[in-house]
């Protein structure tokens, strides 16, 4: 399709030189999950993130839908590399299946990668990947493009977007973010950074659109504190078993902070969350006294009152640890009465089903089940509007491109855009398989490419970002 008429040519205004940089969108828009966007300036391309998606609950056998990587394949040449804005699942669980056939480098802040390579390991292709590690404020040149990192809070370290420097404009990437002035790990966010940007001039911005229908600001991580002090308090003669997902390393954190204030001894169940947590150590990004952390086999030896357990399955997956302790299927936890569970987690959109059946099996046990909505025992990893709007006002970019949801919250994100003064005609709302064009002068839609999903049967899988 041509250019809007009207935008290209201006009278007194010369058309600009500089060349188009596109957007292939091969997975995360019109769904939760298998985020995959390829940006092409020139004859580059750069490939960012690489996730899987949790199966449908009416895909039976399938244990997560991956993107497909036909265009990848016609374009091969072209990559340059992946370039990769934090460890979530949704963010890097393709990337074996993605690595298994093309010998691309990968580059990804410290903790991004130690989770990348614990999954390389899983598919036999340690040591047969280039990997390279950055930090927040590093440069990457990959062809024509200069990637630049930026930090940003999320629920899972080394979290960073991206600003792509390219001979088209500098467009930015928010990965997944949210402003949190008190984090319990890490800095604040780079605000100063993104504000630069937007008085240099920014291209494009290709924003996280998760809690777009969410008023007001994300609450702090450190706010989960306090509700952990409370119930702490609340369950002093019960066990307690915590859900999390295991990448939300300062979560565990929080609850191995409690766990020591009040006497009580820490175990670990379920494989990601065990994987996680030892390569958190053995990082330093996880702080644990000696003597704090108990082998899952050693809990009987202690008072139930001594206890606490931190597991998988907040989203009620159905081969996690939690789900096999409500269905009695746990070969070495049995729950009932007396036993206190707290799930620390909001399900992903899509999953309340299977987490409300584990819920109702527990109660059925006789233990008592705490959730989000009846204490503050999550908060999201993700920007509510106001932050939205805060971070698309400093960027201040010609076109603004909501990413990272269904249609419902694109379709809100695009509004708070509107809101913000921006034309209908300088936002884009797209789907998979859409290719956008973004010029000095326009913005429009080309032909699209093949995208579409890839059902795996396999390796279990760990979690999504929340």
């Amino acid at each position: 399709p041509k250019a809007r008429a009207g935008r290209q040519n201006r009278p007194g205004r010369k058309a600009s030189k500089k060349p188009p940089l596109r957007a292939y969108f091969l997975g995360g828009l019109n769904e939760i999950g298998k985020n995959l966007t390829v940006f092409e300036c020139e004859d580059d391309m750069i490939i960012v993130d690489c996730g899987m998606a949790f199966p449908d609950g009416d895909m039976l056998g399938v244990d997560m839908v991956i993107p497909d990587f036909t265009f990848i394949e016609r374009n091969v040449d072209k990559i340059r590399g992946v370039v990769l804005t934090h460890g979530h699942e949704d963010h890097i669980g393709a990337l074996p299946f993605l690595l298994k056939r093309f010998n691309f480098p990968i580059y990804g802040t410290r903790f991004t990668l130690a989770l990348v390579d614990s999954k390389l390991k899983e598919h036999g292709l340690q040591n047969k990947v280039r990997a390279v590690m950055v930090r927040p404020g590093d440069h990457i040149r990959l062809g024509c493009m200069d990637v630049e990192f930026i930090h940003v809070n999320h629920s899972i370290p080394d979290a960073v977007a991206l600003a792509i420097h390219s001979p088209a404009g500098t467009i930015v990437h928010t990965g997944d973010f949210k402003i949190d002035c008190t984090p319990t790990m890490g800095e604040m966010i780079d605000l100063a950074r993104f504000a630069e940007l937007g008085k240099e001039g920014v291209l494009a911005m290709f924003c996280d659109s998760t809690n777009a229908e969410r008023p007001g600001y994300t609450k702090s991580e450190s706010k989960v504190d306090d509700s952990f002090d409370r119930l702490f308090q609340l369950a002093e003669k019960d066990r307690i078993i915590i859900a999390t997902f295991a990448s939300n390393v300062s979560r565990v954190q929080q609850i191995i902070n409690c766990a020591v204030k009040y006497g009580r001894k820490v175990a670990l169940s379920g494989r990601s969350m065990v994987n996680v947590m030892t390569i958190g150590a053995e990082m330093g990004y996880l702080n644990v006294p000696k003597g704090a952390l108990i082998d899952i086999d050693q809990i009987s030896r202690y008072p139930k009152e001594k206890i606490v357990l931190v597991t998988t399955g907040s989203q009620g997956e159905p081969m996690s640890a939690l789900t096999r302790m409500a269905f009695a299927d746990h070969r070495k936890v049995e729950v009932g009465p007396g036993d206190f569970i707290i799930i620390s987690a909001r399900p992903i959109p899509g999953n309340e089903k299977t987490i409300g059946n584990v819920i109702d099996e527990l109660m059925k046990r006789g233990c008592k089940v705490i959730y989000e909505s009846m204490y503050e025992v999550h908060v999201s990893g993700h920007a509510c509007q106001e932050e939205l709007k805060l971070l698309q006002a400093l960027v201040k970019p010609k076109y603004f491109i909501p990413v990272h949801g269904e249609q419902k919250h694109l379709r809100k994100n695009a509004q708070l855009a509107y809101d913000l003064g921006k034309e209908p005609k300088d936002v884009f709302i797209g789907d998979i398989g859409n290719v956008l064009e973004v010029h000095e002068d326009y913005m429009r839609q080309l032909p699209s490419v093949p995208a579409g999903r890839v059902m795996v049967d396999g390796l279990g899988v760990g979690d999504v970002g929340s």
